[in-house]
């Protein structure tokens, strides 16, 4: 496994609910990292989602976040699923961490079961990636819920992909991809709340703009 710094086949799917927001994102302010002469080699990304009414019969709502160390999808990139799981078949509840290179699915793991149930409850969590060099790791952690509890225990995959730094990932990617794809109804927002880059030596510099996805 990375160090952690304190401090099957298929194309990600955008539901008509994303549309507006890869507009919104592109009108947004764009932040740029100073330029350091440490590279970056791991961004952490802290999101929050507060539910209004969620419906358990219904698996409402499911959502899902994309980070990618490129500002598109055309090579390597990773996709979690949040209260569903896609694979190997549909199953309601639950977190699933999907790793890709163009269109094929590289790795795949899945957490917990449980279904979203509880009125007005807040999920707050770091997703990130990390290379090495030779793997790229996604890694979610410090994850909270009334329905799920913590979460986020040994919740990372690797994938060789053989890339020396992390500098072309974009925040403003990660927010534009991120969407609400049944039962937007029921969440009250869907926010990217701050952005950290580290390099070897630790801490680079850190984006505390929120992008509101939602």
């Amino acid at each position: 496994m990375l160090p952690r710094f304190k401090g099957g086949k298929r194309r990600a799917l955008v539901a008509p609910s994303c549309t507006v927001v890869l507009a919104a994102s592109a009108a947004g302010v764009f932040w740029a990292m100073p330029q350091e002469s440490d590279p970056v080699i791991r961004v952490e990304e802290d999101w929050e989602l507060v539910l209004n009414e969620p419906h358990v019969d219904r698996v409402s709502p499911q959502f899902t976040t994309v980070m990618s160390p490129f500002p598109n999808m055309d090579t390597y990139y990773a996709q979690i699923l949040w209260n569903h799981r896609e694979t190997p078949e549909f199953t309601p509840g639950g977190i699933q961490l999907h790793s890709y290179r163009e269109e094929t699915l590289l790795r795949m793991r899945s957490v917990e079961s449980r279904t979203l149930s509880t009125q007005a409850e807040t999920i707050r969590w770091t997703q990130s990636l990390q290379t090495d060099g030779v793997s790229l790791t996604i890694s979610i952690q410090d994850g909270h819920s009334t329905t799920w509890g913590s979460f986020g225990r040994d919740m990372y995959i690797s994938s060789s992909a053989n890339l020396a730094d992390l500098g072309q990932y974009r925040a403003d990617f990660s927010a534009a991809n991120a969407c609400v794809s049944f039962g937007s109804n029921r969440v009250e927002s869907l926010v990217l709340k701050r952005v950290r880059y580290y390099g070897r030596d630790g801490l680079i510099a850190e984006d505390n703009t929120p992008r509101r996805v939602m």
